[in-house]
């Protein structure tokens, strides 16, 4: 893989290619706090339409935001889920009478962050809002992702281009989302890459693939492909695409129905690092052998819509319109139609209404396009019930977990590295270096536990990002809404290691109604839960803490069922390390156990 780039420095390569993108573009805001590009000249008659995911994918979602397309899109770190604050910004920046869909990419941090921000939107009023999954990967077979879904690749955007037109042209809020989840059920899309990509600052951990070899099957975040096999000839490896996409007698991998006579859409994807002459010869190849099988798409697009970083890879779709006008009712013309209406997205193929720019968007300043949206009043905080602890104690706990997990990057970060994207080693630290800083600042200093909870979860929430993130801040949001009941019992409870027992399972209730991870299923739960269920038991922080090693070490073991693992599969030639989230879990729960001792 190539790891030299211009700017090595991913933490703020994210908000400069936004602003990048905002200034060459004048019918685009941002907000630059939220990392949200949002249509500057929005129409609230209309159904907005919002997506978004981690950055490195680009143009990914924030190209195409514009008229006939997107409404707004959320920019999170390198291939981590922006946090459920961005969605929310998004939501609120683009209101609409019609209603607000949320078009997602069927990954776990993005389920989760997206669907809180649904959650956090109605609780303010905002009740039309609705979700659109997108899966439309068909590598994976479905015993090994049945769990989790397919997850989600570069069909995510002509689904985007679709919606979008139907927006535009005033579609209703109820059939936009059939019609969306439809597009979705009715797409299929493979990826195949010659190399792993680089993610600019980080090591080069990530397995190369050999010399003479490529993988097929892969994600759009690094993630190991379902095969690795000798480089076949590019006639060969076309076959081998369209055969996981077309087969209709394979029960692992036939997602889609196909049928003589259906119209199709070809969708090929530039994972970030082919040349265009390549990809030229990849459309010309696929097409010879879709005609060959008497298929003769009724349009075809090239370019790079979702990328992964400089991947030099690529990845192919099959969009079904015949199944999704049966589905819908929405006719073949009216779907073909959509995909070629007009629009003013900066990176779908040029139409037209992009230029001449109306007068009142030309004279803004470029001061002006990087203001933030009106700031809305922050409702107050009810102060509700009070439950003191010591406060001397919850700050050297504090300190202590935060620091062991500090700590433990350079371990995350090469664990990850085989089983993930790479990137949980730092999203653990950044949530350690928050809270190590909050305390600095004061957090735990009053001793009320529940204001601590409180603003524990939105530290996490904001530093983290990520699935990981997601988890840690409903099961920290649970134990608040935990400790509120404890606090307003009468006689309040004993502050003690049993109340934690108490309120740590109440906490995992909660985060079970968001998330299908449960114990044996190689994930964070695989330490928390033990973490959780020993203290109830026991009231004992040093059992609670070696139950939780035990789990967490024991994941090394176990077949991942969700996350980015549940897609490596069993590969013979990788160790396979214990779950980083896990095993970060273990470090706090140590970290705790540890300060108590003092």
């Amino acid at each position: 893989m190539s790891d030299r780039h211009i700017f090595n420095d991913h933490t703020t390569l994210v908000a400069r290619s936004l602003r990048g993108l905002v200034a060459a573009h004048p019918r685009l805001s941002l907000i630059p706090s939220l990392r949200v590009v949002y249509r500057a000249e929005h129409d609230r008659a209309k159904v907005s339409l919002i997506c978004g995911g981690g950055s490195g994918h680009e143009p990914g979602t924030v190209g195409f935001v514009g008229a006939g397309l997107l409404t707004a899109a959320v920019a999170g770190d390198v291939f981590a889920s922006p946090s459920a604050k961005q969605v929310m910004g998004a939501i609120k920046a683009v209101p609409s009478d019609k209603g607000v869909i949320l078009i997602i990419t069927n990954y776990t941090g993005d389920n989760l962050h997206f669907g809180l921000a649904k959650l956090m939107a109605q609780s303010q009023g905002i009740d039309n809002v609705e979700i659109v999954v997108v899966g439309d990967d068909v590598s994976v077979p479905h015993s090994r992702g049945k769990m989790v879904g397919r997850r989600c690749l570069a069909g995510v955007i002509l689904e985007c281009k679709i919606m979008g037109a139907a927006s535009e042209a005033s579609m209703p809020f109820q059939p936009l989302v059939a019609l969306g989840r439809s597009l979705s059920a009715n797409m299929g899309s493979v990826c195949m890459a010659l190399d792993h990509c680089h993610v600019p600052g980080r090591s080069g951990e990530f397995a190369q693939i050999p010399a003479g070899r490529i993988e097929i099957g892969l994600g759009l975040h690094n993630e190991t492909g379902v095969y690795n096999i000798a480089q076949p000839a590019p006639e060969d490896l076309i076959h081998q695409i369209l055969e996981l996409i077309l087969r209709q007698d394979d029960p692992e991998r036939s997602f889609v129905r196909f049928a003589d006579g259906d119209e199709l859409v070809l969708f090929v994807n530039n994972q970030g690092g082919m040349s265009a002459l390549e990809m030229g010869a990849v459309v010309d190849e696929a097409l010879v052998q879709l005609e060959a099988r008497g298929i003769v798409p009724l349009r075809i697009f090239n370019g790079v819509f979702m990328g992964s970083m400089n991947m030099p890879g690529i990845s192919i779709s099959l969009l079904n319109l015949t199944n999704v006008a049966a589905d819908t009712g929405v006719s073949v013309p009216q779907l073909i139609e959509f995909i070629d209406a007009p629009h003013a997205a900066t990176a779908w193929p040029a139409t037209e209404h992009i230029w001449p720019v109306p007068k009142g968007l030309a004279a803004r300043s470029r001061t002006d396009k990087f203001t933030e949206v009106a700031a809305e009043e922050k409702a107050a905080v009810p102060v509700g019930p009070e439950l003191a602890g010591n406060a001397a104690a919850i700050q050297r706990a504090l300190t202590t977990a935060a620091a062991d997990v500090v700590a433990l990057e350079p371990a995350l970060t090469k664990w990850d590295t085989i089983v993930g994207d790479g990137d949980c080693g730092e999203t653990c630290e950044n949530g350690g270096k928050a809270v190590l800083e909050a305390v600095k600042n004061g957090l735990g200093r009053s001793g009320d536990l529940v204001a601590l909870f409180r603003e524990l979860t939105e530290i996490i929430d904001e530093a983290c990002g990520g699935t990981l993130g997601a988890i840690f801040s409903i099961f920290l949001a649970g134990l608040t809404t935990a400790l509120m009941d404890e606090a307003a019992a009468t006689p309040q409870p004993a502050v003690d290691a049993a109340l934690f027992g108490r309120v740590a399972l109440a906490a995992l209730d909660t985060l079970g109604q968001r998330t299908a991870a449960r114990e044996g299923h190689r994930t964070v739960m695989d330490a928390l839960i033990p973490f959780a269920r020993v203290l109830a038991e026991t009231a004992d922080l040093d059992a609670a803490a070696a139950a939780s090693r035990k789990g967490g070490e024991a994941t090394a073991t176990l077949t991942a069922k969700l996350g980015r693992a549940a897609y490596v599969g069993d590969r013979t030639d990788t160790v396979m390390p214990p779950d980083p989230g896990a095993m970060a879990f273990v470090a706090v729960a140590e970290g705790i156990a540890k300060a108590f001792h003092k």
